[in-house]
């Protein structure tokens, strides 16, 4: 169970005793650990009409604006498909 904090107490310059230096190596061990927990990195659903109202001159309301912008994506990807087709 010691097994890391011996090794890393016998390379260090054992300026502190052992059971010293075992308190704060686990300690910085645990919070290296938690500074590698995972972060949400998930994009909401709706950011790319977010983008595009950040972008806007915002003369509407977000939530029209979504409506609206969907809309307009969805009738390019069918003119695209069309045009694909033909």
């Amino acid at each position: 169970y010691d097994a890391a904090a011996k090794l890393a107490y016998e390379s260090s310059d054992k300026s502190v005793a052992y059971a010293d230096f075992k308190v704060q190596y686990e300690a910085d061990a645990v919070a290296l650990v938690k500074s590698k927990q995972p972060i949400d990195i998930s994009i909401p659903y709706d950011a790319a009409a977010k983008l595009a109202y950040e972008s806007s001159d915002k003369s509407m309301a977000y939530a029209d604006f979504k409506v609206q912008y969907e809309a307009d994506a969805v009738a390019q990807v069918i003119a695209k498909k069309e045009a694909r087709e033909a």
